[in-house]
C-alpha cells in the first residue's frame, strides 16, 4: 500500500487500468469470459494500453521538458491504441471464403456464418442453401481481399472470372461471425430483376403465317455415345448456307419455332435440336433429354456439347457445308468452346454465353482470346457488362463484335421472338453479321 500511495495520480490510475486487463484476460484464460468474442479481447488490450501509458508518462514528463510534446505523445498514443481497437482482423473470414468458392462448398465458411445471416426477406434458414448455392454456380475466383475494416465491418474486393472485380461490404457481430454479405444480396436482387423482366416478356414463341410457309421437317442422328438426338430441320434450299440451333436450360428446339422460319425467310437452312440437358417447353417434351434419362446418361450442360458436335458432323456430311453454330445461354457457351477448333464450323452466333460450368470447362476469356472466326455475341443490357468481362482486352478481328442493345433486352435467343419488346434491333445486329459472311 506504502507503494502505491508513493505512486503519482496518473500512475495510480494506470495501476487501477491495469489491474483490470489482467482480470479480463485471466477469466478469457479460465473460460469465465466468452473466449471467442474478439470485442472483448480488444477491449482488454486496449485498457492495458492506455494503463502503460498513463504509468510512463511521468517518466517521459521529466525525460522531456517541453510540457507541449508531452500532451502530443500522449494524444497520440490514445489516437493509435483507439485505432487499434477500430481496425480489425478478419483475415481468417476471408481465408474461410476464398477456400468455400476453391472447394465449391461451404464447409470452410460455415463456422463464420452467424444464425442471423439472411438475405433481404427470405427466412435466415434458406441461408445455407443460397451459399451453398452461391460458392458452387458463381465464376471461379481469382482473388479477394479486404480493402479496409473497422469494428463490424470489412471492405472486400472479389475478383471473379468473366465478372471482373466487384466491390462490397461483409458485415460481422461481436464475436466475428458474417451477419451481411452485400455481394450474395446484390446478386439476389439482380436475379429478381432478370425474373421480372422476364415476366414481362413474350413467353412463348409465335410462328404465325411464316411457321405455316416454312414447316420443319422431324429428323434423328446419333451422339458420340449412341444417344438419338431429336431435330426439327428447316430446308429451303440445300445450297443454301446452314445454321444450327441449340436452346438455353430447360428448353428444347421449340424456343426457335418463330425465329427458324424468319431465317429460312432470309435465305438460310436451320436444324433445331433437343439437347440432352433442357425440359419441357412450349408445349412439347425434350425427347432427348427423357431419353438421356432413360439410359441413365448424364443429362448436365457440359454433357450436351456432345450433341452439338455430333449434330455439326450431320449436318457437314448432308449439305457438304460449314457450319454456322448458334447457341442460347449454357449452349451458347458450348457453341464457343466447341465451334473455336472445330474446323467444320463456319462461324457462331451467341445469345448470353457465359462461363456456367465452373472447373469442368475453360473460362469463355481464354476461348475469346484465341478464336479466329467470325462471331456475334450479345446478351440483355444488364449482362452486357459480364460478357464485355469475357471479351476483355481481345483483340477483335474482322466481322468479331458483341452486340449491347439500346432496350433492356432478354436472356437468350428469346430476344428475338415475335413480339418481344427491342426484337427489331436484334434481328438488325443478326442480319447484318449473316450477310457478311456470304
Amino acid at each position: 500500500m506504502k507503494i502505491i500511495k508513493q505512486l503519482k495520480f496518473s500512475q495510480k490510475l494506470a495501476v487501477l487500468f491495469i489491474v483490470i486487463a489482467s482480470i479480463i484476460t485471466i477469466g478469457r484464460i479460465l473460460n469465465l469470459i466468452n473466449n471467442e468474442n474478439k470485442l472483448v479481447e480488444d477491449i482488454a488490450a486496449f485498457i492495458s494500453l492506455i494503463g502503460f501509458t498513463f504509468y510512463l508518462y511521468p517518466t517521459f514528463f521529466k525525460k522531456f521538458k517541453n510540457h507541449k510534446l508531452n500532451k502530443n505523445l500522449l494524444i497520440a498514443l490514445i489516437f493509435f491504441s483507439t485505432l487499434q481497437l477500430n481496425a480489425q482482423d478478419y483475415s481468417k473470414q476471408i481465408e474461410a471464403f476464398t477456400k468455400s468458392f476453391a472447394d465449391k462448398n461451404t464447409k470452410a465458411l460455415e463456422p463464420y456464418m452467424s444464425t442471423e445471416l439472411k438475405f433481404g426477406q427470405i427466412p435466415a434458414a434458406n441461408t445455407p442453401a443460397i451459399m451453398s448455392n452461391i460458392v458452387t454456380n458463381l465464376p471461379k475466383l481469382n482473388s479477394m481481399s479486404i480493402i479496409e475494416s473497422v469494428q463490424g465491418k470489412a471492405k472486400v474486393k472479389y475478383d471473379f472470372v468473366g465478372l471482373g472485380i466487384r466491390e462490397s461490404y461483409l458485415f460481422f457481430d461481436t464475436i466475428g461471425k458474417i451477419t451481411k454479405i452485400e455481394l450474395v444480396e446484390n446478386l439476389i436482387k439482380q436475379e429478381a430483376e432478370a425474373r421480372r423482366q422476364q415476366q414481362q416478356s413474350v413467353q412463348l414463341p409465335n410462328p404465325g403465317e411464316l411457321g405455316n410457309k416454312y414447316t420443319p421437317e422431324e429428323v434423328e442422328f446419333n451422339a458420340t455415345d449412341g444417344l438419338t438426338i431429336n431435330g426439327n430441320l428447316y430446308e429451303v434450299d440445300k445450297k443454301k448456307p446452314i445454321i444450327l440451333l441449340t436452346h438455353q436450360a430447360g428448353y428444347n428446339r421449340i424456343e426457335y419455332a418463330d425465329i427458324a422460319p424468319k431465317l429460312n425467310k432470309l435465305g438460310y437452312n436451320c436444324l433445331a435440336i433437343d439437347l440432352r440437358s433442357g425440359g419441357n417447353f412450349g408445349g412439347k417434351s425434350n425427347n432427348t433429354n427423357q431419353r438421356a434419362i432413360e439410359k441413365e446418361l448424364k443429362p448436365e450442360m457440359i454433357d450436351a456439347q456432345q450433341d452439338i458436335a455430333s449434330a455439326i458432323d450431320y449436318l457437314n456430311k448432308k449439305y457438304k457445308q460449314k457450319i454456322i453454330l448458334w447457341g442460347s445461354s449454357f449452349s451458347s457457351s458450348l457453341a464457343l468452346l466447341e465451334g473455336t477448333n472445330n474446323h467444320k464450323v463456319k462461324a457462331i452466333i451467341g445469345f448470353s454465353p457465359g462461363d456456367y460450368f465452373g472447373n469442368v470447362a475453360p473460362s469463355l476469356m481464354s476461348v475469346f482470346s484465341k478464336i479466329e472466326k467470325p462471331f456475334l455475341v450479345t446478351s440483355s443490357k444488364q449482362e452486357a457488362a459480364t460478357l464485355g468481362a469475357l471479351i476483355g482486352k481481345s483483340e477483335l478481328k474482322t466481322n468479331q463484335q458483341q452486340f449491347i442493345p439500346t432496350s433492356t433486352g432478354f436472356h437468350g435467343s428469346r430476344a428475338l421472338w415475335t413480339g418481344q419488346k427491342g426484337a427489331e434491333e436484334y434481328w438488325e445486329a443478326v442480319t447484318q453479321f449473316l450477310s457478311q459472311l456470304k
